[in-house]
């Protein structure tokens, strides 16, 4: 399995989609960080009151590097394609097979890489998204003498909400895993992919607005616990919405792998 992972990031790390995806995976998150805003602006005045909406006092409370979870799973996408499609869109997974590799151990090795860059994208997100903010920060106190600083990260909140959100992600990695080898097919996985994260989202947006007591479908819905888990949500959320949310996440994880490899082991590779 290691040999497995350690050529496929041989592979992935001289290509230059990789460096392309990181470099436009951090060029967004800058983006993000810019236009959304992780600075909150306040003015102190001389008896220690803070009063907000005004442009001499900044903040930074740690929430907003997690804003747009859909931005990580797009580029979550990138790496699975990356990682797990090439076999078959080469053909060289018939190579790989024939040496005697076992099913379940491929499967395994590129669910574990895939998994590993979904991390590493999330764990990305959140610390350029910090830099970003702490250097808007300084650019600003330099433009004018009368402009104090004060950084406030929420650590332990931090930390909750980047694991709930890897977790999530794991899980959304893990179908995503399981579509490549069901289509076997590039296109059939991206289509897949973005029809699970994003249509029943809407489709139960549409049957909420005609009949709202069906809106508590959002309850089971992965994306919209996944952004239920972000830091000011989950400081907010009760115990047993966080424990839905999990399970949820759990059982995406188990169904989509038990099923990959089920119709992996059984499929034929021509």
């Amino acid at each position: 399995m290691l040999n497995i992972i350690r050529a496929d990031l041989y592979r992935i790390l001289r290509g230059k989609g990789f460096y392309i995806t990181i470099g436009l995976l951090i060029g967004f998150i800058i983006l993000q960080a810019l236009t959304q805003g992780g600075v909150q602006i306040a003015v102190v005045t001389d008896d220690g009151e803070v009063i907000t909406e005004s442009t001499d006092y900044f903040t930074f409370a740690g929430h907003e590097p997690l804003v747009n979870t859909d931005l990580n799973l797009y580029f979550v996408l990138a790496f699975i394609i990356f990682t797990a499609c090439a076999d078959f869109t080469t053909d060289s997974i018939k190579n790989v097979l024939s040496n005697g590799t076992p099913r379940v151990k491929y499967y395994l090795a590129k669910l574990i890489l895939c998994c590993i860059f979904c991390v590493a994208v999330v764990i990305l997100h959140v610390a350029i998204s910090i830099i970003t903010t702490l250097v808007i920060i300084e650019i600003m106190k330099s433009l004018s003498d009368s402009y104090e600083a004060v950084v406030v990260i929420q650590a332990a909140s931090l930390i909750k909400a980047v694991l709930a959100q890897i977790f999530m992600c794991i899980s959304v990695t893990c179908v995503g895993v399981f579509f490549v080898f069901a289509t076997k097919r590039t296109a059939g996985v991206n289509s897949a992919y973005i029809a699970f994260c994003f249509v029943p989202i809407v489709l139960i947006f549409t049957l909420s607005q005609i009949n709202n007591e069906l809106s508590f479908l959002y309850d089971y819905e992965l994306m919209s616990n996944m952004r239920m888990l972000r830091m000011i949500a989950l400081d907010m959320a009760e115990s047993a919405d966080v424990i839905r949310a999990f399970a949820i996440g759990a059982f995406y994880i188990i169904v989509s792998t038990v099923g990959g490899l089920l119709i992996f082991k059984r499929s034929e590779i021509k």
